[in-house]
């Protein structure tokens, strides 16, 4: 018997969405007030834990249906039989950290904070054209939304010029917008991370602020 009714499969769920923001936000000035070694291994920890539990809901169904009677809400329905979206959102915020400067690190992960629900919240209510099951609606608002949270919290990150939140912004969107096989969890922050990287390179080459 399947513990959530069938709502599609890729539907959000409006608690999910507001999960998926506060604890990103949360992660991010976390971080940004703690070094970035400790960051590292303060996520890499929270990885462990959310690994070891989501392996013991899916080895053991009693467990798993526990987990599905009082976490419902945060769930979707293909998540009976595979890991949740944390453990890839953990994967995403400790490879950016890893691998880019925290500055880059702490924007993509507000990225994915912000952008990604804003995309599927305005996608969903008013989204009308259609790009691989994914809205151009909800595309311009995760761009808005990323963007604005970078130039309001730009203290986090002073060496990012507006052009280069909004680079990270956007190749967030896009990332989002192609992320049907790859968890956008994952997939989202590397992107922006990968853009804004390259980006300063790039204008480090040419000596442009």
């Amino acid at each position: 018997m399947d513990m959530l009714k069938d709502t599609g499969g890729r539907e959000e769920i409006p608690l999910r969405r507001l999960y998926h923001s506060i604890a990103g936000l949360l992660l991010v000035f976390l971080l940004a007030y703690t070094d970035k070694t400790k960051g590292i291994i303060l996520i890499s920890s929270l990885f462990i834990i959310v690994i070891t539990l989501e392996s013991i809901r899916l080895l053991i169904p009693d467990v798993n249906r526990l987990f599905f009677r009082y976490f419902n809400p945060f769930l979707r329905k293909e998540e009976e039989r595979k890991p949740t979206g944390t453990a890839y959102y953990l994967v995403g915020v400790l490879l950016s950290l890893l691998l880019f400067d925290k500055g880059i690190a702490l924007f993509a992960i507000t990225i994915l904070a912000v952008g990604d629900p804003a995309a599927s919240t305005i996608g969903k209510r008013w989204g009308r054209y259609r790009i691989k099951g994914k809205s151009l609606e909800g595309s311009i608002a995760f761009i808005i939304t990323s963007t604005m949270a970078g130039l309001m919290l730009q203290k986090l990150w002073p060496g990012l010029a507006p052009g280069v939140i909004i680079t990270g912004a956007t190749a967030g969107a896009l990332a989002e917008l192609i992320s049907n096989k790859v968890n956008d969890n994952l997939l989202i922050p590397l992107a922006a991370s990968g853009a804004m990287k390259a980006l300063l390179f790039f204008l480090n080459l040419i000596h442009i602020d």
